[in-house]
């Protein structure tokens, strides 16, 4: 009779912690695109680097950008361009992407976007060029702003915590353009 009161009494007190809000990230979800160069369309190439524009994913374009041996992307929407940047919100180093963008959104409702996440490999260690870090960036997109937000190092369950910051409900600040502030 004791367990049955005591589990009575836990289910009253944990129940009203399960809420819609705290359950958030059991209704999200990931759709997949690819940014392999071979499936985008070259916009513009020479000798210093190039431009692609991959597939869009709801009314988000998106294009990959590659100069002095270092990738990022560019994602659009209402013919505004929001520059992630990863050279100077990532890492400076040499830098090359994934063949895929993660895009986390609302289960069943895909328009209601949480962010991407994107594998960044970067040689960040200078005096060790062959050693490559493996990065997985996560940026934003809200209806006033697209930025990274994390950079989640090499480790177990990367990609698991790199979901749970978009999945999390609270507020994203934008990481800090490094290059300025050096200035």
């Amino acid at each position: 009779m004791n367990k049955i009161i005591t589990f009575i009494i836990l289910f009253i007190i944990i129940t009203p912690s399960l809420s819609v809000e705290n359950l958030d990230i059991l209704i999200n979800t990931s759709t997949y695109t690819s940014i392999d160069e071979k499936e985008c369309i070259t916009l513009d190439s020479d000798n210093s680097g190039s431009v692609q524009e991959c597939e869009s994913f709801q009314d988000i374009g998106v294009k990959v950008i590659e100069g002095d041996i270092r990738q990022s992307i560019i994602l659009t929407r209402n013919e505004k361009e929001y520059d992630l940047a990863f050279y100077s919100t990532v890492s400076p180093a040499f830098s090359s992407l994934g063949l895929k963008i993660e895009w986390r959104h609302e289960q069943g409702n895909s328009k209601n976007l949480r962010g991407i996440i994107v594998r960044f490999e970067a040689s960040d260690d200078y005096e060790n060029e062959d050693k490559v870090s493996s990065y997985l960036v996560v940026s934003k997109i809200t209806n006033n702003e697209i930025c990274v937000v994390a950079r989640v190092s090499p480790q177990k369950r990367q990609n698991e915590i790199a979901r749970s910051i978009l999945d999390a409900k609270k507020a994203l600040p934008c990481l800090k353009n490094f290059s300025n502030l050096e200035k």
